[in-house]
């Protein structure tokens, strides 16, 4: 019976473990630091704010680096002002550094945006970031720079929700950014079309107002080619009157040409054959032309032959009327002169 008691009060000795002596203090053996010399870069976000943002909030977020004593980092391969991480666009950036307990901190505050559209909330994370670094054992002297090292931090989630209800002051959203030579190629295609428009506006009601004028001045003093083209115009539409409106279109033309060069030329045309008044331009370049027309309207008039290609009598007669308006050869004044 005495063992049994015995055995029940040293039980709870036994089931204890080892039991330090009175008045000593029990000593928790430390972490093994060899993991903390593994990687010489120690990399934290602080995001003030890191729930309840919406599209198009400004978001402050700050990296910190620490770097143990002899690392060289390279920050160049971190985000800069106005370029984009992933979904996030950079809007502002500062670097910080400083010293602490062995170690350089560089603290980098960014200034982010995110557009990315979402469903009710969602997170989205702050791709890692890329970092250069070298120690005292990557210097080269051949070359004498730094051989750097690259590793990639954690991402960093936030959580954006849909645009809600807000009572207060909003902030003015920027809106994504742009490409600002777009942006003046824009302006410069809508400028040079506002004045493409505004030159169409001037010119052509001064246009139209000197047309006006010149048909106006021609109304009121015709030269000679008016007349004979009024007249010409005139003669088709009356000879659709006669059987032989084909042949009748002819004398018309040759009574059309006579008055035409009795008035620009003072020629003397009465009863006088069409060819000796035509032979008195000799002087003229249009004279083969003005001998072919009238032997072609003297075919028809006085030998008979059939009145074809009518038309191109006409525009072959307009064509020299277009030639011969308002101008006088040199040996018809002289002529009149002597």
């Amino acid at each position: 019976m005495k063992k049994f008691f015995l055995i029940l009060f040293l039980l709870p000795f036994l089931t204890t473990g080892n039991v330090s002596p009175y008045g000593e203090s029990i000593k928790v053996e430390e972490a093994d630091s060899s993991d903390q010399e593994l990687f010489p870069i120690a990399v934290d976000f602080n995001c003030p704010k890191s729930i309840g943002l919406h599209i198009g909030d400004e978001i402050p977020l700050t990296v910190i680096l620490e770097a143990r004593n002899g690392v060289i980092l390279d920050l160049v391969n971190l985000p800069q002002k106005n370029d984009i991480h992933g979904p996030f666009e950079v809007r502002e950036i500062s670097v910080q550094k400083y010293q602490a307990d062995g170690r350089t901190v560089y603290t980098v505050s960014y200034q982010l945006q995110c557009f990315t559209p979402v469903i009710a909330v969602n997170k989205i994370a702050f791709p890692p970031l890329h970092i250069g670094y070298a120690t005292q054992d990557d210097w080269d002297p051949m070359e004498s720079k730094y051989r750097y090292r690259g590793l990639f931090s954690q991402p960093f989630e936030i959580l954006f929700s849909r645009t809600a209800t807000y009572f207060g002051s909003m902030k003015d959203m920027k809106g994504p950014m742009l490409d600002k030579n777009a942006v003046v190629m824009w302006k410069i295609a809508i400028l040079a079309g506002g004045l493409m428009v505004l030159a169409a506006l001037i010119t052509w009601p001064l246009g139209f107002i000197r047309k006006k004028q010149k048909m106006s001045q021609e109304q009121l003093f015709p030269t000679a080619k008016d007349r004979a083209m009024k007249a010409l115009q005139e003669a088709r539409n009356n000879c659709f009157n006669y059987d032989d409106h084909r042949k009748r279109l002819y004398f018309e033309v040759n009574a059309i040409l006579r008055d035409f060069l009795k008035e620009v030329f003072a020629l003397s045309t009465a009863n006088r054959p069409a060819l000796e008044i035509i032979h008195q331009l000799k002087d003229r370049p249009e004279y083969e032309e003005l001998m072919d027309l009238v032997e072609r309207i003297n075919r028809v008039i006085y030998e008979g032959s059939p009145p074809v290609d009518v038309e191109s009598i006409v525009r072959q007669f307009s064509g020299l009327l277009q030639k011969l308006d308002g101008t006088t050869p040199p040996g018809v004044k002289d002529d009149q002169a002597g």
